[in-house]
């Protein structure tokens, strides 16, 4: 991605209640290539996590063919407590205070109140039209943006967004339990199964044992185990292959009169 769409970094308040406690520095990155007067700011929270895979939204995504055609400008913003955009040198819980959805929201606010795109003279929505865009917890923020400041957001379009929460969204690999090859299934229930019951049980160092096959030897907490980035990514990327395979095939197939090369598990899953 070429150094003129960023990253740049905003004065965001650390407390939005609260100026005595300071800012930091909020990363984002911006496309102005095809704004003109009174165009609109399409506007992306990347959501949790480093947002630096997804600056390239900017030039190459359904956003930046949207700002193309309305002649506006696209930003890619990131989250708070993710990437570069923190708010100390660690994650302690002083650090993590305002890490939370009223927060995010307020920050979005403020950068569509606030921010200046370098080229450009930015009128103050709703003059401009701000559409905020999103997928998955990006996409809650996305439609609750429209919701809580609908003053200044003319427009959201959230994907895949599941804005009624559960604690508990075990349905979420229902379709892919459902719909899944039958061998495939048994074998992810069957680890699944394994690890459970030495997680559940107490001998530790079969615990210790496991924890080092995913290179997360001594950690502490089971809990944090069994949601430690490395066991999602095997089991998520497991039951992608597995819908992205038995999806695709039938999509391919004549007698359903489509054709499809790319179908991901979150169309199917949510």
């Amino acid at each position: 991605l070429a150094d003129k769409y960023g990253p740049f970094y905003f004065d965001q308040p650390v407390d939005h209640s609260d100026t005595s406690a300071g800012t930091f520095k909020h990363r984002y990155w911006a496309n102005t290539d095809w704004y003109q007067a009174g165009g609109p700011v399409i506007l992306t929270n990347a959501g949790e996590a480093d947002a630096t895979p997804a600056a390239r939204f900017v030039t190459n995504s359904s956003m930046a063919l949207l700002a193309e055609n309305l002649q506006g400008a696209v930003i890619i913003m990131e989250h708070r407590c993710y990437g570069e955009s923190q708010l100390g040198n660690d994650y302690s819980a002083q650090n993590l205070l305002t890490l939370n959805t009223e927060t995010a929201l307020a920050d979005m606010a403020n950068i569509i109140k606030n921010v200046k795109l370098s080229g450009i003279e930015l009128p103050p929505a709703p003059e401009t039209k701000w559409i905020v865009y999103g997928g998955s917890y990006s996409g809650n923020l996305a439609a609750w943006m429209r919701y809580r400041y609908p003053e200044i957001v003319f427009a959201a379009v959230p994907s895949s967004a599941p804005v009624q929460m559960k604690y508990d969204f075990y349905d979420y690999f229902y379709p892919i339990q459902k719909y899944g090859s039958k061998p495939c299934i048994q074998a992810i229930e069957q680890v699944i199964a394994y690890v459970d019951d030495i997680l559940f049980g107490s001998d530790e160092a079969q615990k210790q044992s496991l924890k080092a096959k995913f290179g997360v030897e001594g950690l502490e907490y089971d809990d944090d185990f069994a949601n430690c980035k490395s066991l999602l990514v095997f089991f998520f990327l497991s039951l992608s292959h597995l819908v992205l395979f038995n999806i695709n095939f039938l999509l391919s197939q004549p007698s359903m009169g489509i054709n499809s090369t790319y179908v991901s598990s979150r169309h199917v899953a949510r």
